[in-house]
């Protein structure tokens, strides 16, 4: 899949969620938000979906810290609609589909380590056009971050011959 940077071509901002420590945005997470308030501020006819749910070790959803953090950098909380019960990026796409439905494409956001494969899962099981903002990953978890991808595609590839094989 080519590489395809946000242009404001489409009407949904999809903001994938990302570890939360506490109520704090972690690192990844933050280049998140700081990439999606940019991209709102430079196309204010996009909306924005904040889309993570709150994982066990976690002090509030993704989705809510991503809002919380959109709005404190000066984005109009009506442009943003809050998804957070997903806990894979299958459900952020599932989850937030009511919000999106009917569009035939959506931009999305996550950091450059994740981009291919959530693009991959909003054409395979959505057949949604994407394009993407590509936050940057930290250094220091980077490697984690790239072997842990590796696996999800593997995980990808079982899940999705499942769903298109089913009865």
């Amino acid at each position: 899949m080519a590489r395809r940077n946000a242009d404001g071509t489409y009407r949904y901002v999809l903001v994938l969620g990302a570890k939360v420590n506490g109520i704090q945005p972690s690192r990844a997470l933050l280049h998140r938000i700081e990439a999606a308030a940019e991209y709102a501020k430079q196309y204010p006819h996009v909306e924005l979906i904040a889309s993570g749910g709150q994982g066990p070790d976690e002090g509030m959803a993704e989705a809510r810290v991503i809002a919380r953090e959109l709005t404190a950098r000066g984005i109009d909380a009506a442009r943003i609609h809050i998804e957070a019960e997903s806990t894979s990026t299958y459900e952020n796409f599932l989850f937030s589909r009511s919000i999106w439905s009917g569009e035939s494409g959506l931009t999305v956001v996550t950091n450059d380590f994740h981009v291919r494969r959530a693009r991959l899962v909003g054409r395979l099981y959505f057949g949604l056009s994407t394009d993407a903002l590509y936050a940057r990953t930290p250094t220091a978890t980077k490697l984690k971050y790239v072997v842990r991808e590796q696996l999800a595609y593997v995980k990808l590839f079982i899940n999705y011959m499942r769903w298109k094989w089913r009865p």
